[in-house]
């Protein structure tokens, strides 16, 4: 019996030293390669990273080739790995045999169905692929689908469980820009001015999203265009801002974005629970300081047999927690002969979405990682109940899968910023200056032509403190 014990123990051991990583740090190569600007190495890593190929990992690979494919500028392939991105969370709905192994193991052996703001990003890099291939319908289906995705995701929610992030901001202000690029001036306004309104309903920050004065502009501009006296007298007073009608035509607009940085990583923390006193029918009631929360457990506790679990006093319950990555970036100024000089304006910021969304689910999920130790206890306690060396192995086992999911979408940008910048007839060249907090500078330079209309481009810094 005790070469059983110690050759579970050998077993035991060595997957503690194959599987205690965390994404992060098996996500490491490709992530170097994207900060470095080598996008095909990039790809070329997430092809032969094996977590990745994992049937429940599979969303994480699509999610992180689509993305790099977008840098590489292939749109196209880009939306080809975003659209199965798309079938998989879809198919996740129904898949209980995953989550059935998070009840008995930990969370990163169920199939990852990403995180709700994941979900919704999705959409948004499909709209920007289909803007820079010159796919204005197909690009304003995408930005649609962010707020019915939002919508979807909060419905699935029970009364008093719902995420603050009901909606986007960013995501309205995009559906005006492409109403815009497309000439339908009257639908534009009604979604800068949906924008507008979830912004000043969060008392003017949404997100860690101040409202951009160039939407303030851009409400006010297109009230204007429309003849929306009432309208325009409203959000001046509402905005304390005035419309100035331009004094001169330029050759069309550049709407350019700017993603800074990468998303927060995933680690893992600890919320220790303690058993209360007394048992009410079987079920013990869990304590934790920190989160001001109790929580009732099935465990038979005080009864006075083998299979009394009275000894069991405290729950350590692993959770995920988001890793700030500061961009080291932290400005960048236009220059262009037709405006001169100019900042962009923060747009989104994936960052504090990040954190918030993850405050908002811990109240949802941490019940039911206690009830995923308290049945780790019994098991163990049963087995320890007919042989001593198997309930300590097994409570080894239980001890090294006790583990949080660490995985999440790594290749996102920290923050998106954009700016509005009216073009000359002819080429034009816009200088990004991009500096970063200890004054250290790089520039950026697109050519472009000028031409009616609304034309879109990106750039990219990746870097973090």
């Amino acid at each position: 019996m005790k070469n059983i014990f110690y050759c579970v123990y050998t077993f035991l051991i060595l997957s503690l030293f194959n599987s205690c990583a965390t994404y992060n740090t098996k996500a490491q190569k490709f992530q170097s390669a994207i900060q470095r600007g080598d996008f095909k190495e990039a790809s070329t890593s997430i092809e032969s990273n094996k977590f990745l190929h994992k049937k429940r990992n599979l969303l994480l690979y699509y999610l992180e080739k689509g993305k790099v494919a977008y840098l590489n500028k292939d749109y196209e392939l880009s939306n080809s790995y975003f659209n199965k991105a798309d079938v998989i969370i879809e198919d996740n709905k129904a898949n209980l045999g995953g989550k059935a192994l998070g009840v008995l193991l930990n969370p990163e052996a169920e199939t990852y169905t990403g995180e709700d703001f994941e979900k919704v990003a999705i959409h948004y890099y499909k709209a920007l692929n289909y803007i820079f291939l010159n796919k204005f319908d197909d690009a304003l289906v995408e930005a649609k689908r962010i707020n019915l995705q939002l919508q979807a995701i909060n419905d699935s929610y029970p009364l008093g469980k719902k995420n603050r992030y009901t909606s986007d901001g960013f995501a309205l202000n995009l559906q005006g820009f492409l109403y815009e690029a497309s000439g339908d001036i009257n639908n534009a306004f009604i979604s800068y001015r949906n924008a507008v309104d979830l912004y000043l309903e969060n008392n003017g920050t949404f997100f860690g999203t101040p409202l951009p004065n160039q939407l303030k502009q851009d409400v006010l501009r297109t009230a204007s265009l429309l003849g929306f006296t009432n309208e325009l007298e409203h959000y001046e007073k509402l905005l304390d801002a005035k419309y100035i009608t331009p004094q001169t035509t330029k050759e069309g607009e550049l709407i350019l974005f700017w993603e800074n940085g990468l998303v927060p990583y995933k680690d893992q923390t600890f919320f220790n629970f303690i058993v209360l006193p007394g048992s009410n029918n079987g079920i013990v009631s869990i304590y934790n300081e920190e989160l001001g929360l109790t929580l009732p457990i099935p465990i038979p506790s005080g009864n006075g047999n083998k299979n009394d679990f009275s000894d069991i006093n405290v729950f350590n319950v692993a959770f995920p927690k988001y890793v700030e990555r500061s961009p080291a970036f932290s400005k960048a100024t236009i220059s262009s002969d037709a405006i001169g000089r100019t900042d962009f304006q923060l747009a989104q910021n994936y960052d504090e979405i990040a954190f918030k969304t993850l405050r908002d689910r811990t109240l949802r999920e941490i019940g039911k990682a206690a009830i995923r130790l308290g049945t780790k206890k019994i098991s163990e306690s049963l087995v320890k109940n007919q042989n001593a060396d198997i309930g300590a192995a097994l409570g080894l086992f239980n001890a090294l899968t006790e583990r949080a999911d660490t995985r999440n979408w790594q290749s996102l940008p920290n923050r998106i910023y954009y700016a509005r910048i009216p073009l000359n007839k002819g080429e034009n060249t816009i200088r990004v200056s991009i500096r970063s907090s200890n004054n250290t500078s790089k520039e950026e330079v697109i050519t472009i032509q000028g031409k009616k209309g609304i034309q879109f481009r990106n750039i990219s810094t990746f870097q973090s403190l």
